[in-house]
């Protein structure tokens, strides 16, 4: 239904001068009723191909190969005619709500694509509105087509990206990380309706992601790409049970899963569009390079429905199983941190947090899961000071709350946050020499050269190099943002950190790099972490305990390794089994 036939996309370089090679020769088949899935780290290349085959590239892009949608080639069209054959290709951005107008109901929204394309009556449009919306599983749709899509939850505002997608009667779909940033409840939910409707609508899908678990559950092709070129492709079957090129295994083995005692990042980053080497672009990273690899980039040993890009390709991985040995707390210690009974109550709403009672001990990580809308940040922002609360927080046998103010400031210094979004919460206007001073003169260091080598050696503790400390936020990738974010929290000397969905927007090896991290910095700092999030694979790698939050309460409570072996609560063993298990890569 869509082929990619040799595809590559070109960007003007940034400050002019030349142009930067982004995609090459990628080929790819989107066949019907089925899902084939692009993966690979941030910057890979995959939205590009999607926003090529779309036409909705930025200005200046120039594009070679084909993209035969139904024999038509999409790269050769006027404006005019692709406006119509985009009513035939749907597609579902990452994020829903940037890409929904806050301005229009979600009723104009779904039933605009139906009115432009189909024609008919507004009437008509809005019956077909309704319809979609509750085909995608929107509760009550003909009551909520009036409302705003800010009075959507998020798993809500994808599913009426998908129905606004589907207006057109699309014969293919392009879901770009559609479950990014989603709990697994509601993510199992998007994915079991692109499933259904993949098979009801003889879809053809485009699956963006670099989420390999979701890839190994629902999708029956994939490529693999890697700086702009594709590594290895066929049944993902057969990929799962024997991956052939080394960035393939490497992926694998940066996936969170319950029972894994490995986690292992891929060592360096991707190459520099602008400077990538001219033979293998994984060589630099990869563990089996030859000399060969330097030369040209490797041909495809295979076939043109399965194969690898890799002269030196490698036995299958095995993920060790069972729980890494966690540091030793002695239980007669007293708790660092105690919640007793605390709550969280907001005017006209539903309590968020109800009678919360919980403990953390020093150099003890404690994993906070749940679906959305569970209480899981507003936990982290009452333990944090951040909002009124009832109850009592205390830190070291004294409650917070009751200590005089200067006190009470000294208290709050000793518990640090990493927030969700690392650019969010970085100073776009601070070099990140200044972000991590800044912390440091308030606690009291005013000597330059002091402040100079406090900081040269928070970047070497958290892997940065110090070249980086001239440099603004927008100027480094997600992972070193979301690692500036740990050295600024660890400027402070804390004894605690909270970590709320530190990984959620970061790609898998970026993840696994983190994590691991956190883990080392946990034995060689003492620090005692909070990690609330969604994934409950990832929380289940660096947790000794786990809490699972359900509608601001504490449905169970327990080590990590009991929790996931036998849940008690049906609601703990529903979230368990949306999370990753070691299955094809043990094959």
């Amino acid at each position: 239904m869509l082929r990619l036939e040799r595809l590559g996309v070109s960007l003007p370089a940034h400050g002019g001068g030349g142009r930067v090679q982004v995609l090459e020769e990628l080929d790819l088949d989107i066949r019907p009723g089925e899902m084939t899935a692009l993966v690979g780290e941030s910057g890979s290349g995959k939205t590009i191909a999607a926003l090529a085959a779309m036409r909705l590239l930025p200005r200046g892009a120039a594009t070679t190969g084909r993209a035969l949608f139904e024999g038509v080639d999409l790269l050769v069209q006027d404006e005019r005619r692709m406006r119509d054959l985009r009513g035939r290709i749907g597609m579902v951005f990452q994020n829903p709500l940037s890409a929904l107008n806050p301005s229009m109901t979600i009723g104009a929204q779904v039933a605009e694509g139906h009115l432009l394309h189909a024609g008919g009556t507004g009437r008509q449009a809005r019956a077909r509105a309704i319809e979609l919306l509750g085909e995608v599983g929107v509760p009550d749709p003909a009551r909520r087509l009036d409302d705003y899509p800010h009075q959507f939850s998020g798993g809500q505002r994808q599913r009426v990206m998908i129905a606004a997608a589907l207006a057109c009667d699309p014969r293919v779909l392009i879901a770009d990380e559609p479950t990014t940033g989603l709990d697994p409840l509601v993510a199992r939910q998007i994915l079991a309706l692109l499933a259904r409707l993949q098979v009801s609508h003889r879809l053809g899908v485009l699956f963006i992601t670099h989420d390999l678990s979701i890839v190994e559950a629902h999708a029956d092709r994939l490529c693999v790409l890697y700086a702009g070129r594709a590594v290895e492709w066929g049944a993902a079957g057969r990929f799962f049970a024997h991956p052939r090129h080394p960035y393939s295994q490497a992926l694998l083995k940066a996936v969170p899963r319950l029972g894994q005692a490995t986690l292992q990042g891929i060592p360096g980053t991707l190459p520099d569009p602008a400077a990538r080497p001219p033979g293998c672009r994984f060589a630099p990273r990869c563990g089996h390079r030859g000399p060969p690899c330097d030369d040209a980039f490797p041909p495809a040993i295979g076939d043109e429905d399965e194969a690898a890009a890799c002269l030196f390709p490698q036995p299958v991985p095995v993920l060790a199983a069972g729980h890494a040995p966690a540091p030793e707390m002695r239980a007669d210690l007293a708790p660092l941190l105690e919640l007793q009974n605390v709550s969280v109550r907001y005017a006209g709403a539903p309590p968020s947090l109800q009678d919360v009672s919980l403990t953390l001990r020093r150099g003890e990580c404690l994993g906070i899961v749940g679906e959305s809308g569970s209480g899981k940040s507003t936990l982290g922002r009452a333990i944090l000071h951040m909002l009124r609360f009832e109850g009592r927080i205390l830190l070291d046998g004294q409650v917070v709350a009751d200590l005089p103010v200067v006190d009470r400031r000294r208290a709050r210094r000793r518990i640090q946050v990493v927030f969700q979004d690392p650019r969010e919460s970085l100073n776009p206007r601070l070099r990140i020499r200044e972000t991590l001073a800044e912390p440091l003169r308030l606690g009291g260091i005013r000597d330059r050269v002091r402040l100079d080598r406090e900081v040269a050696g928070l970047l070497d503790k958290v892997g940065l190099d110090r070249s980086l400390a001239t440099r603004y936020p927008h100027q480094i990738s997600g992972g070193q943002a979301q690692r500036v974010a740990v050295a600024r929290a660890l400027a402070a000397r804390p004894e605690i950190i909270v970590l709320d969905e530190p990984t959620s927007a970061l790609d898998v090896s970026t993840q696994a790099m983190l994590l691991t991290l956190l883990r080392d910095l946990s034995r060689s700092e003492h620090v005692a972490y909070v990690i609330i999030s969604h994934d409950l694979a990832a929380v289940s790698w660096l947790a000794d305990r786990i809490a699972v939050l359900k509608q601001g309460r504490i449905v169970e409570l327990a080590d990590t390794a009991a929790l996931i072996a036998a849940p008690r609560d049906e609601y703990s063993a529903a979230l368990i089994a949306t999370a990753p298990r070691l299955q094809g890569a043990k094959r």
